[in-house]
């Protein structure tokens, strides 16, 4: 008898009245039954291939399922987990004991807006049970309390013809992290587009106050220029009528220097050079204000352009002016021999801001009197490399953050004060975009120094950092 000849015979082997859908059911039937040895054993081989087969599908289709990165739960119609892959106790942090035959709310923050009849709401078509094939995001809970962003949807599906549900999840943190990342960036890109557009205005507007205050500081000084010649012609006046008082008319002189008093002609004298020179003098820090805020807000080229280190600095100290000198003095401690180097100097301007602004943040924060605050802003020359160095006497740097200072969006700031990008970008623009490196000093509770080192070019055009790496 053949194989198939046994199958076909099973029906009359079987009609006894064993019933059997499953090798484990085919298995129990076939010794039950009398039939000759050939067929039993034919039948019994047949009926292990069947096992056979159904383990390995079985098998297989645990291992697509446990590969599978979402989480994927079998929940029975009152809210019961009565199966699950793999990805589901790795994102729950569970084990199978805690999730088989618990309540599927257990992965709910708030059960209260994401109970399951609400979520199937969402993800099924109730009145049709027709899956609308879209993820709900919500908030869930690990097991052990932790929670996460969560995208779920949920489908009908039958089993044993029993009503049960498919939950199909996935961790989205990572997802969710990126998109707030994203949004910052578009949004420190924004802040850029608006900084560089109002540069632009910046450097019109100087351009527009530039000309009216040249021809004030001119005016000026030639009305201090001129007073000495008018003083001088009027005191050769006054020593004229003097002698000459008996040859003038009665009273003549007498009313005369009465007028002189009346006017207040001494005190006139003594006090226009001084106005005038304080007028010169403002209209001079206008000029260098104006001639800072032109050079800042420069548009700077693709290309490094050679740089005077000591000019940049001494802009970024006027531009920076109404942030320090309500907090501190600053100290310009600058190499005249320093060399020129090559800069993006727009980003190296930013530098300097930042590091000046955030010293005279650090004195402030440390509560120090604007006569007790002190920054020192020192170049030296070392080689063709330029070491920058920008102290202060502030709050320094507590130990446990020392290590996340130049981490993007760290700060220690209050909400709405620091973003957590100033030394992040800082430190970027300085070892990314110029070669160099930036580091700090400090102690807690005296102050913080923080070194920018910029190389220069040797006679190959290389950069100092560059020709190091290249050796």
């Amino acid at each position: 008898m053949t194989d198939d000849q046994v199958i076909n015979e099973t029906p009359k082997i079987l009609s006894g009245g064993v019933e059997a859908t499953s090798g484990e059911d085919l298995l129990e039937a076939a010794m039950e039954i009398e039939a000759p040895e050939e067929i039993r054993v034919r039948f019994m081989a047949l009926i292990g291939e069947q096992r056979r087969r159904e383990q390995e599908t079985t098998q297989r289709l645990k291992t697509i399922l446990d590969s599978v990165l979402e989480g994927i739960m079998i929940v029975d119609a009152t809210g019961m987990i009565q199966d699950f892959n793999k990805s589901a106790v790795e994102i729950l942090r569970a084990t199978g004991d805690e999730l088989l035959g618990s309540s599927v709310d257990v992965m709910f923050i708030d059960r209260k807006t994401t109970l399951r009849h609400r979520l199937l709401n969402r993800c099924i078509n109730i009145s049709t049970g027709v899956l609308k094939y879209d993820y709900t995001e919500t908030m869930a809970q690990r097991l052990d309390g932790d929670s996460f962003p969560m995208e779920i949807i949920v489908s009908p599906a039958n089993f044993s013809s029993e009503m049960s549900y498919l939950y199909i999840f996935r961790d989205i943190t990572r997802r969710k992290n990126a998109e707030t990342s994203q949004k910052k960036l578009e949004e420190d890109l924004r802040e850029a587009l608006k900084l560089e557009a109002i540069g632009h205005l910046a450097g019109g507007i100087a351009h527009e106050i530039n000309t009216p205050s040249q021809y004030i500081r001119d005016n000026l000084k030639f009305l201090n220029d001129s007073y000495g010649a008018l003083s001088r012609v009027l005191g050769l006046a006054l020593q004229t009528l003097w002698k000459n008082r008996n040859h003038l008319p009665q009273n003549t002189f007498e009313v005369f220097a009465k007028q002189m008093r009346d006017s207040d002609l001494e005190f006139m004298l003594e006090e226009i050079p001084h106005a005038t020179q304080q007028s010169l003098d403002g209209i001079n820090q206008v000029a260098r204000i104006v001639l800072s805020m032109k050079e800042f807000s420069h548009p700077g080229g693709a290309e490094k352009t050679t740089t005077d280190i000591n000019r940049v600095l001494s802009n970024v100290i006027v531009i920076s002016r109404n942030e320090w000198k309500h907090h501190a003095q600053i100290t310009e401690k600058f190499d005249p021999e320093i060399p020129h180097i090559p800069c993006h100097i727009n980003e190296i301007n930013q530098v300097f801001l930042n590091l000046i602004v955030n010293a005279a943040q650090s004195i402030q924060t440390a509560g120090r009197k604007p006569d007790e605050g002190d920054i020192t802003v020192k170049t030296t020359s070392l080689d063709d490399s330029i070491l920058i160095s920008i102290s202060d006497n502030g709050t320094g740097i507590e130990k446990e953050n020392r290590s996340k200072v130049f981490n993007p969006f760290f700060t220690t700031k209050e909400v709405g004060k620091g973003t957590g990008q100033g030394l992040s970008i800082t430190h970027d623009i300085v070892t990314v975009r110029h070669g160099g490196r930036i580091w700090f000093e400090t102690q807690v509770n005296k102050g913080t120094t923080f070194h920018v080192l910029l190389p220069g070019e040797d006679r190959t055009g290389n950069t100092t950092v560059e020709k190091q790496k290249a050796n």
